[in-house]
């Protein structure tokens, strides 16, 4: 993993901020800042940094900006998977004046404080609107299963927050991160004082892409197959494929694809969040029903369900001839375009929301807004074909020439959709392939 702590020569001479030495990250210290791609110097949100001490101890630093620097926190989370729960947390808390640092848990989305001789405070400070705490964490088996061994590799949860009436940490909302799986023992010094350092590539023991990572897919299929259905009836009126029209083998082979693809992005995300559902729950808070990355999984399931059930529904359409098969068209169409909408929606969150994700958030924003735009506009351009042929017809002004350059002219737009979709997708692709941690 190439962690986010190459900083330039000027930089590396000066302090990130009063309390926060950026100069030895990447020697004698690992670190990790938020949001991802930010400039240690000047807009990062949370600092964060790991030393091995003999082996025996790890020194870790989390320093940050709360929205009330008065009365919130800066939290790591040493977790097994990319979701809150069940993680070790180091938090440094400012209130009414007192700045400290605490160990805890994460119990669902609770957090529980541990009292626990495992952490000891070296340092607490509260100024320029930054809290900072330095711990030292005693490495090796605590005897408390809820206290992790930090010699190994986990995925580094970043957050900052309210601290609440009771002077605990609150929800922190979407100011939270998910770095990348990282080896949190692989700077310092280990028992015989031996200096721990990265490799010659600039890589530490856990810079894998975790497996999460290898489960991002990308879809083109499922517009692709709306668009035959809808404008490419006429196309091949003379070619059949296993008794049925050209236009309706495309649909129907496309969708499969796409509900094929569906299906195994479904199990694969459960996969990756250990079978986990991160959706809106009865027992959850508010807060965290209405999170971004709750309304993405329950839009992303809808889009799934909604998606699986339109080959089914088909299965059941009256005969073409039938008083009732203008009603099954609509309905087939709403639910298809429905899904495919919820599905947009729902990346769309995905690429707004979840910062770590990409190599460039702000690339990938820009992609996935040309490739909607690029599907939108196919669409456009291609309804006002139709209704231009549909006034045509009912003049009986159309002729076979002119439907012949029509139907070229629809195909013409159908490839150059498809080439800027799938290099869309394939770029796409690649930002999350490129993003701190590898596809293992």
């Amino acid at each position: 993993m190439i962690l986010r702590l190459t900083i330039g020569a000027v930089v590396l001479a000066t302090l990130t901020h009063a309390q926060f030495d950026a100069s030895q990250c990447g020697q004698t210290k690992g670190c990790l800042f938020a949001p991802p791609g930010c400039t240690p110097s000047t807009d990062c949100q949370i600092y964060f940094s790991y030393q091995v001490q003999n082996g025996q101890t790890m020194l870790i630093e989390i320093s940050g900006r709360p929205a009330n620097p008065q009365a919130g926190y800066v939290a790591v989370g040493f977790s097994k998977d990319s979701s809150m729960g069940d993680d070790s947390v180091t938090a440094c808390v400012t209130n009414q004046g007192q700045t400290s640092a605490i160990l805890g848990y994460t119990a669902g989305k609770s957090l529980q404080i541990k009292q626990s001789s495992v952490q000891t405070a070296v340092n607490t400070a509260n100024q320029n609107g930054y809290v900072d705490c330095v711990v030292r964490r005693q490495l090796g088996n605590t005897g408390d299963k809820e206290i992790f061994d930090l010699n190994g590799t986990y995925i580094i949860l970043l957050a900052t927050g309210p601290v609440g009436a009771d002077g605990a940490p609150g929800y922190h909302g979407e100011t939270k991160w998910v770095m990348p799986r990282t080896d949190v023992a692989s700077y310092g010094t280990d028992a015989q004082g031996n200096v721990i350092m990265r490799d010659s590539n600039g890589q530490t023991g856990g810079s894998k892409h975790s497996t999460n990572d290898k489960l991002k897919i990308a879809h083109v299929f499922i517009f692709t197959g709306i668009l035959f259905a809808r404008h490419f009836r006429g196309h091949w009126p003379d070619t059949t494929f296993l008794g049925v029209k050209m236009w309706f083998n495309f649909h129907r082979t496309l969708n499969m694809i796409g509900v094929g693809m569906t299906i195994a992005a479904f199990v694969l995300i459960f996969v990756a969040n250990d079978w986990r559902w991160t959706g809106p729950k009865a027992f959850a808070t508010k807060e965290e029903n209405q999170a971004w990355s709750s309304i993405h999984s329950i839009l992303g399931l809808l889009a799934c369900v909604v998606a699986w059930a339109q080959p089914l529904n088909a299965v059941f359409r009256c005969d073409h001839d039938s008083k009732a098969r203008p009603i099954f068209n609509m309905i087939h169409r709403f639910f298809g375009f429905s899904a495919w909408l919820m599905a947009v929606a729902a990346t769309m969150i995905a690429v707004v929301h979840f910062n770590g994700m990409f190599s460039n958030r702000d690339a990938a924003l820009g992609l996935y807004i040309a490739f909607v735009a690029v599907a939108g506009l196919t669409l456009i351009v291609l309804e006002v074909i139709w209704i231009r042929n549909w006034f045509a017809a009912r003049r009986g002004v159309s002729n076979e020439m002119e439907m012949v350059r029509i139907h070229r002219l629809q195909m013409a737009i159908l490839l150059l959709y498809l080439v800027c979709a799938i290099g869309l997708a394939v770029a796409i692709c690649v930002l999350i392939g490129l993003k701190p941690g590898d596809l293992a």
